[in-house]
């Protein structure tokens, strides 16, 4: 007769989706602890820079010095922001993409708890960086990086993790994914 061999092709996919999640809230938590203090120095390596013994003797000089300085604290904010917003978007399209045993998805829960857990914590650790009284004043132009570093990241991990759960609940039974 015609036996038909099911393969599970989404085994590594499960446990990547989990790695995927850890590792991307932490590279935007390393992102977000680095660039506070890479701007300080920025900004105190353009000052030095300005001083009439360097380059600022030339004031076309300056101006762009000043151009360059007056961006960098605004892009380093929006890499922290989209960085979080891919790992967000990342675990839609992978929670869209991969279908799971219904056990994988308890353990997921697990680990959203988890993460919301070290959310709060990474938050702490953010809210004393960026309140040191070095970097507080320049932690201080990153607004979108507070916004979505502070205490309001354990709320975000916690509305993505449910979205994503959802999202794979819904999916189960009916087709793996839309490819």
């Amino acid at each position: 007769m015609n036996d038909i061999k099911i393969e599970n092709k989404n085994k590594r996919g499960q446990t990547g989706f989990l790695i995927f999640i850890i590792v991307g809230i932490i590279i935007a938590f390393i992102f977000a602890i680095v660039v506070i203090p890479v701007a300080y120095m920025g900004d105190e390596i353009f000052n030095q820079l300005k001083q009439p013994q360097n380059f600022g003797s030339d004031n076309e000089t300056v101006a762009q010095i000043n151009i360059v300085q007056g961006f960098m604290t605004g892009a380093f904010d929006q890499l922290v922001f989209f960085t979080l917003f891919a790992v967000f978007l990342g675990l839609i399209v992978l929670a869209v993409f991969t279908d799971f045993h219904p056990i994988v998805l308890i353990f997921l829960i697990v680990v959203i708890i988890l993460l919301v857990i070290v959310g709060g914590l990474l938050a702490n650790v953010f809210g004393e960086v960026s309140n040191t009284p070095i970097l507080s004043a320049k932690a201080s132009e990153f607004h979108m990086t507070n916004l979505v570093m502070g205490s309001q990241l354990p709320i975000l991990i916690a509305v993505m993790g449910a979205i994503a759960i959802i999202i794979m609940l819904a999916k189960r039974g009916r087709a793996t994914s839309p490819v």
